[in-house]
């Protein structure tokens, strides 16, 4: 059995470029903060008019850097924030501050200290739409991508333009989803790069009557932030969803159902496409044998009885049908039993792995306690982390 805790608060420095997102990043800022970690900040010439320096001071509690004598500059500031910095997010990343990474251009205090750097480094996107599909822009990207750097996805939503398309840069909480798997310094990096992963999220919800259904309390935050690992890894995301508070990340391929056997039959069939499936999505085990097709009235009703049937055991399913090159993952959240019931759950489903949690510190939370079980018997238990950094743990364990 092997342990390990929870994260570090690490030095993180923001290269702000001149693109309109820039007056989004004193709310990246400030979330940063508040995970612990320290902040500074260099800004462009171009984005000085896009976002207030005195509120960016303000936030980060550290001098801003920029290109002039009158700017808080320090000789060899680019060394000195190289030598500082644990992680380094350029965000927004405009075509052009893309274009003079790629091509190794050092004409500012930002393009400079990009070349010192050493650091893990984040690009953050942001452009129109027409300026993000050119093919100098997706050559640059791929040279980045091919130097080890991370390039986030764009959203696609309404642009500054006015145009709706991609482009748009992810939400500063998206973003620090990111960093905190680039802190880790792990090697899943593009791990995965060709891989297609299939992940069930959410709860599903099976109707009583027109109006009224069973379902439980999952979040779909699990499911999210194993979204984002697997993007962070280089794979291409399908996440099958039932009901969920938690946003899905950017980037992946989304099917949303309702029941357990509208998520069986989307998910058999992407089976066959797909090289690593994690169930994380809380399946209802029965349904109602017969389903009210108008709301059921009190008026008319002295009591009601409702009879359930069991739904089809989809993990169960896919370990029948799943190749030897194909990686299973299940989930077992106990109120009792333990870790001796998730490993027999695991030999029952023919899963690769199991993750191991208890509900009363998982369902809806942002942080999760897991043990990852392995076929042959190791297990690797963590203390309560982030469940961003649980999604990496349970990925690397699949690598």
């Amino acid at each position: 059995m092997t342990k390990s805790s929870a994260k570090s608060h690490k030095n993180i420095l923001i290269g702000i470029s001149g693109g309109i997102a820039a007056y989004k990043i004193p709310l990246l800022v400030r979330i940063l903060k508040k995970q612990g970690h320290s902040v500074k900040i260099i800004v462009s010439e171009a984005a000085k008019n896009l976002v207030g320096t005195d509120a960016l001071k303000t936030l980060s509690q550290e001098p801003v850097y920029g290109d002039k004598i009158s700017d808080e500059n320090f000789d060899m500031g680019h060394i000195r924030l190289e030598e500082w910095a644990d992680l380094f997010i350029l965000a927004p990343a405009t075509a052009n501050s893309i274009a003079k990474m790629a091509c190794g251009i050092a004409d500012n205090l930002l393009s400079t200290t990009f070349l010192s750097l050493t650091c893990p480094i984040l690009v953050a996107p942001a452009m129109n739409t027409n300026m993000w599909n050119n093919a100098a822009t997706q050559a640059n990207v791929k040279t980045l991508k091919e130097r080890g750097i991370f390039v986030l996805p764009t959203a696609v939503g309404e642009l500054a333009c006015g145009v709706v398309g991609a482009g748009r840069m992810l939400s500063p909480d998206d973003i620090a989803q990111y960093a905190e798997l680039a802190l880790q310094k792990s090697d899943l990096q593009g791990k995965l790069s060709g891989k297609k992963v299939l992940i069930s999220s959410g709860s599903t919800a099976e109707p009583i009557d027109a109006v009224r259904f069973i379902t439980n309390s999952s979040s779909g935050k699990m499911g999210a932030a194993l979204a984002r690992a697997a993007i962070f890894a280089g794979a291409q995301v399908c996440v099958v969803s039932g009901g969920a508070k938690a946003r899905l990340p950017e980037g992946i391929e989304q099917i949303s159902v309702n029941t357990a056997c509208e998520m069986r039959k989307e998910i058999i069939e992407k089976l066959p496409d797909s090289d690593i499936i994690i169930m994380a999505a809380a399946v209802s085990d029965f349904r109602v044998e017969n389903t009210a097709t108008e709301k059921i009235s009190r008026e008319d009703n002295a009591e009601y009885s409702i009879k359930l049937v069991k739904n089809p055991d989809i993990a169960a399913e896919i370990g029948e049908k799943k190749t030897a090159n194909q990686k299973l993952v299940v989930f077992s959240l106990e109120t009792n039993g333990g870790i001796v019931r998730a490993t027999e759950k695991m030999k029952r489903k023919n899963a690769d792995l199991c993750v191991f949690n208890n509900a009363e510190n998982a369902i809806g939370k942002d942080k999760s306690k897991i043990t990852i079980i392995s076929q042959n018997g190791k297990t690797q238990e963590f203390e309560e982390q982030e469940k961003i950094v649980s999604a990496l743990r349970i990925l690397e364990a699949v690598v």
